[in-house]
């Protein structure tokens, strides 16, 4: 197994089973109350179908999530006097204080992962971020492949110099590679196996 397909299932399995306390963490974050009383501290008075396109929850879950915040007092409904089918969120002085306290608890928790991971790998680990994340933004899926000098651009954006790994890899695509193989089994003359997969051929270095 080449080192590039070892490390992304090694990279799935860290996600996969980190997922079931991580995951469920950071939804609770994105998705729940936090989520919907930072966007009310953020962007003042928002009608419930605002809230739910802004979390990425359905109607009725932000019905229930507001009618939490209600009965504990960190939100409250009104009817908008404008237009009386519209219902306003607002959030109260009271919330407005635990999403200060939440965001200093959810700052002092990376602090303390970044503490036991120590200064060299925190340096390490934001350094490769940092690089992941540029390559990863030139690799939509409809995306060509980026050549050299588009590559330095992005990492230029990035504010970090572009210097190639020693023992980089010119990956293949799965579909360029069934391709080059020939038509796939039972397949009508011309077509190969990259026909099964349109999308395969996104961002892989040439």
């Amino acid at each position: 197994m080449a080192f590039e397909d070892d490390a992304f299932e090694r990279m799935h399995k860290i996600m996969t089973d980190g997922r079931s306390a991580m995951m469920e963490n950071m939804n609770r974050v994105h998705r729940g109350e936090p989520a919907v009383m930072r966007e009310l501290a953020v962007k003042g008075e928002r009608t419930p179908s605002q809230l739910a396109d802004a979390t990425g929850n359905s109607p009725g879950r932000i019905s229930a999530i507001l009618s939490a915040l209600e009965k504990k007092g960190w939100a409250t409904r009104t009817i908008d006097p404008e237009n009386r089918r519209h219902v306003i969120v607002r959030i109260t002085p009271e919330g407005k204080r635990l999403v200060k306290l939440h965001k200093q608890a959810m700052e002092d928790r990376m602090r303390w992962v970044f503490g036991q991971m120590g200064e060299r790998r925190t340096e390490q680990f934001l350094d490769l971020l940092t690089r992941f994340i540029t390559y990863m933004s030139l690799c939509g899926p409809d995306d060509p492949v980026p050549d050299e000098a588009t590559i330095a651009k992005a990492f230029e954006r990035a504010g970090i110099p572009y210097d190639p790994a020693a023992d980089r890899v010119n990956v293949v695509a799965q579909a360029a590679r069934a391709a080059a193989a020939g038509p796939h089994p039972g397949g009508k003359p011309g077509d190969t196996a990259a026909d099964d997969d349109p999308m395969g051929t996104a961002c892989t270095s040439a």
